[in-house]
């Protein structure tokens, strides 16, 4: 490709998009990949969903116990209700906040090097790699949580190594929305986001009803059941072909070319690569339209972990609920949450687009209209969340669920700033941004959680008020952002076609993320497509 050669944006780079080959048995079209990464999520959402509360409960149980044990409490069987004290709901928050906070560094480490190693061998490897990783994660800490008071509660802590294999949730949530990058083009890229967040969504409500319902008879009974819908998950992703352009990642490229090379030299070839990406990714950012939308990408862990586990743990402490119970609760929300998804968003898009109420709509307003609306649902919600009763709470959940598409609709502006050859390193620009929200949140909420504890009274709902500002900012900062076309004098010759190097493979969620991708590492939830978290 010579200087002359224009960059390709828009429909005409699909048309030339290399045909995306596999096995006959594989999916081919844009609708059928969809569909199947959809599948995949859907599946490990379920996973997720259905160990999320008696996991948590296990903790709080593990906590409760050592507490009385050292208080010479009761030496019989310990109630849920007895664990509400404010000493093992604090220990249990900074805990899970602390467990966060590592996996959330680890994730960062491994961001770029797992994103250089996709764009050399495709997306499946490290698809693969990522699952097995959070799988040998899981199984970690539910054996320690198995062995009971045999092991201490803070070997949890060990969990995020399990991080460095595969690079965690924070990977996974990328590569699936990176697969779908690679082949869904602008106008249909909000739908095809949307696609991965109603098969997660579907998820959640799925396992959060089983959960709640399994854990009457025992908490290790859902947590079996997630085991079999993981390995299930992982089943579906055989149907999945490599969409990597193979222009990419052939062995023309002079990445390859370098085999007699010693291994001095191979590595400070990978640091300069690394070098160079990290440099053009930082050129992205003088576009500031786009640094605003990259803003609300700290939004999706704070959000995820303040609706999921934190949530749990906020109710069954300010309102006595049984954590089974907070469980049907957010099963309301997940209902909701597949409403705005299948039902409002599509349809405010479609009226939108009709010219009904705003003549020549593009595509990129739409969006831009969108993400200011459900950020400002995000505003109100959380401040009705920290509300003083049950009714005002869940009716801030509700609220707080319109809000549900913000990391889906902020994703397609955020890609809609830069050029098709720097779609894929957008999304690591997106995972980092997301994984710093987790690293900031983690400690923060549970240091609000437990000062609203030890204040009492409204201040309980001191985490949710805090949240309710910055989530103010965040929305105040859309407004400002404007839809033109990205200057492309900033993307440097160097990267065009041929030579680009796509780290792709750090996003979201929350499983969650939102999702995408939760409190406690051991958790599929996780990686529960982070998007979901907003």
């Amino acid at each position: 490709m010579s200087e002359t050669t224009p960059l390709l944006l828009g429909d005409e780079a699909q048309r030339q998009r290399a045909p995306i080959n596999g096995s006959f048995f594989q999916a081919r079209s844009t609708r059928s990949i969809c569909f199947i990464i959809a599948l995949f999520s859907f599946l490990l959402s379920i996973a997720g969903a259905i160990a999320d509360v008696p996991t948590t409960r296990l903790i709080e149980d593990h906590i409760c116990r050592s507490y009385y044990d050292e208080q010479g409490g009761p030496s019989k069987e310990i109630d849920e209700s007895m664990c509400k004290v404010d000493e093992v709901q604090s220990r249990m928050v900074f805990l899970n906040g602390w467990i966060s906070m590592i996996q959330g560094t680890l994730e960062l480490l491994v961001a770029f090097p797992y994103g250089m190693y996709a764009d050399r061998n495709g997306r499946k490897p490290i698809l693969r790699l990522a699952l097995l990783g959070i799988l040998l994660q899981n199984v970690y800490g539910w054996a320690i949580l198995a062995m009971g008071q045999k092991m201490s509660i803070n070997m949890l802590l060990a969990s995020p190594l399990f991080v460095l294999a595969g690079g965690g949730s924070t990977v996974l949530v990328s590569t699936m929305y990176s697969i779908i990058s690679d082949v869904a083009d602008e106008a249909n890229r909000v739908n095809a986001f949307l696609s991965l967040l109603v098969g997660n969504t579907m998820g959640d409500l799925v396992g959060l009803l089983l959960a709640s319902y399994l854990m009457v008879s025992s908490p290790w009974l859902p947590i079996g059941l997630s085991l079999i819908v993981i390995v299930v998950g992982a089943c579906t992703m055989v149907f999945i072909p490599e969409t990597l352009p193979p222009v990419k990642r052939g062995p023309g490229s002079d990445m390859y070319d370098d085999d007699d090379a010693s291994p001095l030299s191979t590595v400070r070839s990978h640091l300069g690569e690394l070098r160079d990406q990290l440099a053009t990714a930082v050129r992205m950012l003088r576009q500031p339209s786009l640094c605003l939308v990259l803003f609300a990408f700290l939004c999706p862990a704070p959000v995820g972990m303040a609706t999921s586990t934190m949530f749990i743990q906020y109710v069954s402490k300010r309102f006595g609920w049984s954590m089974a119970s907070v469980g049907y609760l957010l099963s309301v929300k997940t209902v909701v949450n597949i409403f705005v998804i299948v039902v409002a968003i599509p349809a405010l898009s479609r009226l939108l687009m009709s010219g009904a109420l705003v003549k020549s709509l593009s595509v990129r307003d739409k969006d831009k209209i969108l993400a200011q609306a459900a950020a400002f649902a995000l505003v109100v919600g959380f401040a009705l969340l920290s509300g003083p009763t049950i009714g005002i709470v869940i009716a801030g959940l509700i609220v707080k669920t319109f809000g549900g598409g913000l990391s889906s609709l902020c994703r397609s502006l955020a890609t809609a700033h830069t050029t098709p050859e720097n779609t894929a390193k957008l999304q690591t620009v997106i995972g980092i941004i997301t994984t710093v929200g987790m690293l900031i949140a983690a400690p923060t909420l549970a240091f609000l959680f437990s000062l609203g504890m030890k204040l009492g009274g409204l201040m309980l709902g001191l985490p949710y008020a805090v949240m309710t500002f910055y989530l103010a900012i965040t929305a105040f900062a859309l407004c400002f952002v404007r839809t033109t076309t990205p200057d492309l004098d900033i993307i440097p010759e160097a990267y065009n076609l041929e030579e680009v190097v796509l780290c792709d493979n750090a996003s979201i969620r929350s499983f969650q993320s939102h999702n995408t991708v939760a409190s406690s590492s051991i958790l599929l939830r996780r990686s529960r497509a982070s998007s979901h978290s907003t």
